[in-house]
């Protein structure tokens, strides 16, 4: 056996203190034995024969001695009882103690006590720092305003809180979460409860899983949390389910705000591409039918590169006895129809457009014969005059006349329309509501005179009468519109148009400013530069014209190039910035012709100018104002027919 000596060095090893005393019956404590590693806990060696006791009571720091008295009076009761406190040494080092003390009552009533002393400072200090360093984390989470909890899950899969972190409290808007955490339950949204409750039983099976929803807090507001939690199973075998909540309200805040901007974008963006293809369509459509307009129309046709194209030109017949008869609201109802009647009858590649007034043009694709390309226009004349057209009461007959022409191969588009209008023109001299073709045998043989009967005016005629009693009073003579007509019809003919392409061009210089009677002689006499204002009456004579000439069913044809007359090669003109092709071929001489005219004759605000100056200013807008190839044939007419003689010209 080991004797005290002995026990006391292995005690030593263990860094461990051991006393044993008597507790006396008039309470006094009588050190009988104490090992000798007494000197590690007070920091030095204490005089021989000291007394133990008084020492290490004196040594005691002074905010542990309650403590140390509450120890001393279970021992002295007789009750084992432990205690920690500080001890502060001779050498000035304060450590931590921890005291445990057996105490045996014995037949004299005195105490036995049996103790160990254990220098328990860096345990202490570790503890001390552990929760430091949690407190610091939990003030991180308080700021953060996350919350931390660990719960355990009972085999009948409910929960038991474990630890409950601070931060609860905001969460729920001030109220303090119970032990239990009902009131944390009872917070959560009840269109977020399945969302929650799939998470816990996630949870329980021990899945890692994540969830937000809302808590209704005590302070009336309704928080949006995220809660993210992990589980690891104890020894025990059940699992511990460690989590943390976040608020995440002004992020969900912001979520919604960027989801209803993005939506907003969405909707105004749609809103606007709306709005951009319903202006496109206006602007590309014809306002009543719904056609193509004809700048659209040209476009597209000269984008359409297929060959074995088919082109028709229709026109309703006897049109303006129904606007005369019934007003041109019904006038307008009837085109509408009209235009429903052809686009039925049409394929999706093929282009429809208004080309003026009654007048629509059709261009196919891929037409190899004329056989097809009649059959395709008798299907339309035959669908226009199936039924009547019907406008309230009133039950109106509609037929149209259709002018046909085709091309193989690359074509061009202003040669494909002449040669359509030839034929419709014969359609409507045979009698209307019928189809013609230029390779109808009658077609060559038909001129303008032999097309037309004996009780019909000369169209000639008309417009020479027409266009003088618009000239009277102007300062515009009328034997300056014959010199135009005459050297339009000349144009025509060095250009290879046939005889009724050359009577258009006549017809379009006697008449080309015909609309001038609706401009006041103030502006049209002025000497000096027009205003703004001024200068858009006098623009307005283009479209006066034609409104003029569409009156006579006989000059009707020639509406377009008194329309478009003033119209540029490049597109800046007016009134429609036609461009190109898009102008039509007859416009586009009486422009030119128009234009050499005017610079050789005298004007209220210019003298005359040569006809060598003339000749510079066509080279000049070659290509620009006017179409280069018609500036070519001009000059080279003028080269071998001067105009000098003005008289000569148009007497000829």
């Amino acid at each position: 056996m080991l004797d005290a000596d002995s026990l006391g060095a292995v005690l030593d090893l263990f860094e461990e203190h051991v006393y044993i005393g008597i507790v006396t019956a008039d309470q006094r404590y009588e050190g009988h034995y104490a090992t000798s590693s007494l000197e590690r806990f007070v920091g030095g060696r204490h005089a021989p024969g000291a007394e133990f006791g008084g020492l290490w009571e004196t040594l005691i720091h002074e905010d542990d001695r309650a403590a140390r008295e509450q120890f001393h009076a279970r021992v002295f009761a007789g009750l084992e009882s432990e205690t920690t406190y500080r001890v502060v040494g001779l050498d000035g080092i304060t450590r931590t103690i921890r005291d445990h003390a057996r105490p045996v009552r014995r037949a004299d009533g005195s105490v036995l006590v049996q103790g160990i002393i254990s220098d328990v400072t860096s345990r202490a200090e570790a503890d001390a720092r552990a929760a430091e360093a949690a407190g610091r984390f939990f003030t991180l989470l308080d700021v953060v305003g996350e919350h931390v909890y660990v719960c355990a899950a009972r085999p009948d899969g409910t929960l038991e809180e474990l630890f409950q972190g601070p931060g609860a409290d905001r969460l729920l808007g001030g109220a303090e979460p119970d032990e239990a955490m009902a009131n944390w339950d009872a917070a959560i949204h009840p269109d977020d409860r399945d969302a929650y409750d799939a998470f816990i039983a996630a949870s329980i099976r021990g899945e890692r899983s994540e969830v937000e929803y809302r808590l209704r807090g005590a302070d009336g507001l309704t928080r949006w949390v995220h809660d993210r939690a992990a589980t690891c199973a104890r020894p025990d075998g059940t699992l511990e389910i460690s989590g943390i909540v976040s608020d995440v309200t002004d992020r969900r805040r912001l979520e919604d705000e960027l989801r209803r901007t993005m939506a907003e974008m969405a909707v105004a963006h749609q809103e606007l591409e709306e709005a951009r293809r319903a202006a496109e369509i206006i602007a590309h459509t014809d306002e009543l039918t719904g056609a193509l307009s004809r700048r659209r129309f040209a476009t597209l046709a000269a984008e359409t590169h297929a060959h074995d194209r088919g082109l028709l030109l229709l026109d309703a017949d006897h049109f303006k006895r129904i606007n005369d008869r019934y007003g041109h609201a019904i006038g307008d109802q009837v085109l509408v129809e009209l235009a429903a009647r052809i686009r039925r009858e049409l394929a999706g590649r093929d282009l429809f457009s208004r080309w003026g007034g009654e007048e629509f043009v059709v261009l196919f694709a891929g037409v190899s014969s004329d056989a097809e390309l009649r059959d395709k226009a008798e299907r339309i004349r035959a669908a226009v005059g199936s039924d009547p057209v019907v406008c309230g009461p009133l039950r109106l007959d509609l037929t149209v006349s259709i002018g046909a022409a085709r091309a193989s191969g690359a074509i061009n588009l202003e040669h494909l329309i002449d040669a359509a209008d030839r034929a419709l023109y014969v359609a409507k001299a045979r009698g209307r509501d019928q189809v013609c073709l230029p390779t109808d045998s009658s077609i060559a043989a038909v001129t303008e005179r032999s097309l037309r009967t004996p009780d019909q005016p000369d169209p000639l005629q008309m417009a020479r009468a027409v266009a003088h009693a618009a000239s009277v009073g102007q300062s515009e003579r009328h034997d300056h519109l014959l010199v135009v007509a005459d050297l339009c019809g000349a144009v025509a003919s060095r250009l290879g148009l046939d005889d009724a392409g050359i009577l258009r061009c006549r017809l379009g210089g006697l008449l080309h400013d015909v609309g001038k009677v609706a401009v006041p002689d103030l502006i049209l006499n002025k000497p000096s530069t027009l205003t703004r204002a001024e200068w858009e009456v006098m623009r307005s004579h283009s479209t006066h014209g034609e409104s003029i000439v569409l009156e006579f069913e006989d000059l009707r044809e020639i509406a377009p190039i008194v329309r478009h007359h003033h119209e540029r090669f490049d597109g800046g003109g007016y009134p429609d910035g036609l461009a190109g092709e898009a102008i039509p071929l007859e416009a586009r001489i009486v422009a030119a012709v128009d234009t050499y005219a005017a610079i050789v004759a005298d004007r209220c605000y210019r003298p005359a100018r040569t006809s060598a100056e003339a000749c510079a200013e066509l080279r000049r807008a070659s290509g620009t104002q006017f179409d280069p190839r018609i500036v070519d044939a001009l000059l080279e007419q003028l080269d071998a027919s001067p105009v000098a003689a003005r008289a000569e010209l148009s007497a000829a």
